[in-house]
């Protein structure tokens, strides 16, 4: 009677067994896809930085400044903003050494906003760095009030730089806007520290500033007929420190 218990026991075992051997990971004979030879996977893709947002900045100023509605347009900080102004709609900016270029709707180049401005050793050069003789002849001046900046002014003068007219168009202090001398230099101390804010900083109607070299005096002074001369003296007074 004991060996018909034992066979049985025997057999359920087995039974067992294969059952475990059913649920066990065996090996998977199945091929697995792979790379070929020479080829590595591509590096996962990275993650893109947020691009960080303009500081807000709030202006003080009314729309209209110099006779010009400014109401549609862009309001630009800059220095983090410590400092504003305005450009129209279709008008853009970009970086440039020290600052910004400030580009009409064609993307040529306007004006420049240089923080901490190098102003040069008070020589009248032109733009190849040469001694020249000068002539220059104030074509107007109007009083802005920038926080910190005491007495300045925008000025709009026509330099001569050995033959060369250039129309200057910028913000300095008040007395050499009125009786502007070269060298021409855009500079003004404010509660934000030294700003040029022109076209030019050093005025020579080269590089950056070859599109304010004009044929004669009297071209220079038709400028300030043209819209596109009120535009840019609303844009550089515009300017302001906010912070």
């Amino acid at each position: 009677m004991e060996r018909p218990a034992r066979s049985l026991a025997v057999v359920a075992i087995a039974v067992a067994a294969a059952a475990l051997a059913a649920c066990t990971g065996a090996p998977d004979s199945t091929p697995q896809p792979s790379l070929p030879t020479g080829i590595t996977a591509p590096p996962p893709t990275p993650v893109a930085t947020p691009t960080p947002e303009a500081p807000d900045v709030e202006s003080q100023l009314p729309a209209e400044i110099a006779g010009v509605d400014t109401s549609g347009w862009q309001q630009i900080p800059a220095g983090d903003g410590a400092v504003t102004f305005r450009i129209p709609a279709d008008w853009s900016t970009q970086e440039a050494d020290g600052g910004l270029a400030i580009l009409r709707g064609d993307g040529e180049r306007q004006l420049g906003l240089v923080q901490g401005p190098d102003t040069g050793d008070g020589r009248c050069l032109d733009g190849s760095g040469t001694a020249v003789s000068w002539r220059t002849v104030p074509l107007e001046r109007d009083a802005v009030e920038v926080a910190g900046a005491g007495d300045a002014s925008f000025g709009a003068a026509a330099l001569q730089l050995d033959g060369q007219w250039i129309v200057s168009v910028g913000l300095l202090p008040t007395a050499e806007a009125a009786s502007p001398r070269c060298p021409i230099v855009h500079d003004i101390g404010t509660g934000a520290g030294d700003w040029s804010f022109g076209s030019e900083t050093i005025v020579t109607g080269s590089g950056p500033g070859a599109p304010w070299a004009v044929g004669s005096l009297e071209a220079a002074q038709a400028y300030l007929g043209t819209e596109e001369f009120r535009i840019i003296r609303a844009i550089l007074m515009s300017f302001e420190v906010v912070s």
